[in-house]
């Protein structure tokens, strides 16, 4: 996506990964966090009607649908999950969807709501949630605390099934969880896909 006219030092064009899914016709959606650079701070006051230049899609990080799933997901990293989720229970795949998603607080929890219901109308999907900072949360929190780690995996993950896993989210969460897939489980690099989210 490129806005014309702002002036920031990443350049006015960034690449976002879709939060839609190709069962929503007629729109399409991105999604994320709002930073203090100026290329957020405009695209934060985009209005109905605004214009901006918007390229692709691009890329290949696609949902399988001939195997099993695991999503690994960091904080906002969950957005290309959404669209993906959205899809195989729009179109009811047959294969088993499992989701591990951390973030801070559970304001922070992106698609909370969403991803619950979808639960409730597939049997194929399973949401799980950890937070890493209960304490900063004005909500109650009765889970998970804590960040996704080898024990949550192991007990949650059936690898043996050789799903094909995705990880998103900052960098060093995604390098984290790929070191752990490959040398805690022997999972197949070839089985894993990733997406790095910077968040500028």
């Amino acid at each position: 996506m490129v806005l014309p006219g702002v002036d920031d030092p990443w350049g006015a064009a960034r690449m976002f990964s879709l939060s839609s899914s190709p069962s929503e016709p007629g729109a399409i959606a991105v999604t994320c966090r709002i930073s203090d650079t100026p290329f957020k701070q405009a695209l934060a006051r985009f209005r109905p009607g605004d214009t901006a230049e918007v390229y692709g899609p691009l890329g290949t990080f696609l949902l399988a649908t001939d195997r099993p799933v695991v999503f690994l997901a960091g904080g906002i990293g969950v957005t290309p999950f959404r669209g993906m989720i959205r899809f195989a229970t729009d179109t009811e795949t047959r294969q088993s969807l499992t989701l591990l998603y951390s973030a801070r607080t559970p304001e922070e929890l992106v698609f909370r709501a969403e991803l619950d219901q979808l639960a409730k109308v597939s049997s194929r999907f399973a949401p799980h949630y950890t937070i890493t900072r209960p304490a900063d949360s004005t909500i109650p929190w009765g889970g998970r605390v804590g960040r996704i780690d080898a024990a949550w995996v192991e007990r949650l993950v059936d690898l043996r099934a050789r799903p094909r896993v995705y990880v998103a989210g900052l960098p060093d969460m995604v390098s984290e969880m790929v070191t752990m897939l490959t040398e805690r489980f022997g999972v197949p690099p070839d089985d894993i896909d990733y997406e790095v989210f910077r968040g500028f």
